[in-house]
């Protein structure tokens, strides 16, 4: 026969995997895998630790199935172009592992991680520590920074003209003698808070530096500063759209809401400009009329709530 190294592992027969058996040490298994289940060089090649674990195998002595896969690897690197010619995958710890059920138990014990070098999970990225042990590797994101300026130019630009809008909306308000304020229930049963509306942009100021806290600590800042810009810029646009297509009355009495006329195009621009670098917010001394029926203040309020919370 010769010496199973002079011989191409392809070509081998029961009786060279034999040899090779012996001469690695492994005298004991030369009859269950070689004469009982007549183990050739390709099958020796594709064989892994969850067949020597697994039925009809089911080898018991651990020490021993380490040794043997330990040979088997060794000789599967000796033989890569075999393996790929084969169609037999192989990733530097055992072929064919990935179409395996790897969900097997030691000793019969259910719930049990088993010691096993070859136990990695299916389907995802893993590193495998020194002592066989495995740990999952985060997929990294590509960050994308070109998306994220296009969302921020997106954002910046809706914001600008949503800010005309208001401008346009404001001329519009309908005269309260004619459309008085529409009745509410609830409010209209209560006292009114003078203070709750600088409250509201009070919240709406500390949750905008908390989401920037977060936004500067996260490893995916990009990802997500460009997702609250796109949400938040067409949320807008569409608010936008809704206040221009909609007159609606002010929301109660003690707003002085009347329409204002403010001249040509230029001084247009110029309010929709100042309300702009307000952010269209009282504290910033912005008062407009038309889109409170439309709250600004309640889409920036809730987007930013969903952002910390869901984002922390």
């Amino acid at each position: 026969l010769g010496g199973p190294l002079l011989l191409s592992v392809r070509h081998w027969t029961p009786k060279h995997v034999a040899r090779w058996l012996k001469e690695e040490g492994f005298c004991d298994y030369v009859d269950l895998l070689c004469n009982k289940h007549r183990l050739d060089g390709t099958s020796l090649l594709a064989l892994s630790e969850y067949d020597l674990r697994s039925p009809p195998l089911e080898l018991k002595v651990l020490g021993d199935i380490k040794r043997l896969m330990m040979s088997i690897r060794k000789l599967q690197k000796q033989n890569m172009d075999v393996l790929e010619e084969l169609g037999v995958p192989f990733d530097g710890l055992s072929p064919s592992s990935s179409g395996s059920n790897l969900e097997w138990l030691c000793n019969g014990d259910p719930g049990r991680d088993c010691d096993s070098t070859n136990t990695a999970p299916v389907g995802e990225e893993y590193q495998q520590y020194t002592n066989g042990k495995y740990k999952q590797q985060i997929r990294r994101l590509d960050p994308e920074y070109w998306k994220t300026v296009l969302s921020s130019v997106y954002v910046v630009f809706v914001f600008g003209f949503t800010s005309f809008v208001m401008v346009i909306v404001h001329e519009r308000v309908p005269d309260m003698r004619t459309y008085p304020p529409l009745p509410d229930i609830f409010l209209d049963s209560v006292p009114r808070i003078p203070w709750a509306f600088a409250m509201a942009e009070a919240c709406g100021v500390i949750l905008c530096n908390i989401w920037l806290l977060v936004l500067l600590l996260h490893k995916h800042r990009s990802i997500l500063l460009r997702r609250l810009c796109s949400l938040m810029g067409t949320v807008f646009m569409l608010r936008c759209v809704t206040m221009f297509v909609t007159s609606l009355s002010v929301p109660g009495q003690h707003l002085q809401c009347t329409g204002k006329m403010y001249g040509d195009m230029w001084a247009k621009l110029q309010r929709a400009v100042a309300i702009w670098s307000g952010f269209g917010m009282t504290l910033t001394g912005v008062q407009t009329c038309g889109d409170y029926m439309f709250s600004g203040h309640t889409v920036v309020l809730t987007m930013l709530n969903f952002f910390v919370t869901e984002c922390e």
